[in-house]
């Protein structure tokens, strides 16, 4: 699976020459020429990756001002691996499966080409052999892990994690959008897990390690206050999205992949914060947590990445960076 970009460069006219823009200077400028277009593909050194596939919550994770747990990721897996946040503010897991044909990578190294590849090309070979280790059946190479330590990009970047992180959207109430049906979630979750699980699919990737985590905590009284400053009525309750977290653990324990209760995490910490606070108040402390009472702020995101560290750390222990 080579990372590729192609590029064209030239158009063709009806009435005369092609025209080709070239950046000199910082300018783009503009030059005549016979009609032709040309194709120039790059093959890009990149390191293998880690993918986070969401809502907003995975959008604005990026920011590390607000300590994003993505950001976060990036920076624990520096020249390690690639950490690319898929994020689509707005989406649910429905809308996200129209478009996930483009979010994946395809694992065939002659997916995309028109061409036969040369298995003479050294780095077609290398690719090749980076796809049959990959592909081992006994599952060995993971006792092999090699990103424990500081290194470089090669050309094989292979997909070595997905989190999937959706309910947000799916579970605000029905005359939302953005509702989806808890059923269709659930077959939605399914479905992702199947394209890199099911031979036939060309997202295949027997090796690549799941984490399915379940929505976070949903403010009640931000959310009556939002709405209510908007002449509207609320789109989010905390119990729909609790139903959510618990259909995506029920998914995943089916799947037989690893899950991590980001909502139970954050109620017991939520819990804990009104006990310090001497409160009494079902509603307090989700503020200490969230933006807005749907999306994490600094604090959110602490606990999320901590979730995801210790995860990591209890289930593939090769994954665990031994410098940084």
């Amino acid at each position: 699976m080579l990372l590729c970009m192609t590029i064209m460069i030239a158009y063709t006219t009806h009435n005369g020459p092609s025209s080709v823009f070239t950046e000199l200077g910082g300018q783009f400028m503009r030059r005549d020429v016979a009609a032709t277009t040309i194709n120039m593909t790059y093959t890009y050194p990149s390191y293998d990756i880690l993918m986070v596939l969401g809502d907003s919550n995975t959008q604005f994770a990026n920011d590390p001002a607000k300590n994003g747990f993505v950001s976060q990721l990036a920076e624990f897996y520096q020249r390690q691996m690639d950490v690319l946040n898929r994020g689509f503010r707005g989406y649910n897991t429905s809308s996200t499966r129209e478009i996930i044909g483009s979010v994946l990578p395809k694992t065939s190294v002659a997916q995309d080409s028109t061409v036969a590849p040369d298995d003479s090309a050294p780095l077609f070979k290398v690719a090749k052999r980076q796809l049959q280790l990959n592909s081992r059946a006994d599952k060995t190479t993971k006792a092999l892990w090699p990103y424990q330590k500081q290194n470089y990009p090669g050309i094989s970047n292979i997909l070595q994690l997905l989190i999937i992180l959706f309910g947000t959207n799916d579970s605000r109430v029905e005359w939302s959008e953005a509702y989806n049906p808890i059923d269709q979630y659930a077959k939605d979750l399914q479905y992702f897990i199947t394209l890199l699980q099911d031979p036939g699919s060309e997202h295949y990737s027997p090796d690549a390690r799941i984490m399915i985590i379940t929505p976070p905590v949903v403010g009640d009284r931000k959310i009556q206050e939002l709405a209510k400053s908007r002449n509207t009525e609320p789109e989010w309750y905390n119990n729909r999205t609790q139903t959510y977290a618990a259909k995506a653990i029920e998914v995943a324990k089916a799947a037989n992949v690893v899950y991590a209760d980001l909502h139970t995490e954050m109620e017991g910490v939520v819990a804990e914060y009104r006990k310090n606070i001497s409160s009494t108040d079902v509603l307090d402390g989700y503020d200490n947590y969230l933006i807005d009472g749907i999306h994490l702020n600094a604090n959110g995101s602490a606990i999320l990445f901590g979730l995801i560290h210790d995860t990591i750390a209890k289930n593939w222990p090769e994954m665990i960076p031994l410098t940084s």
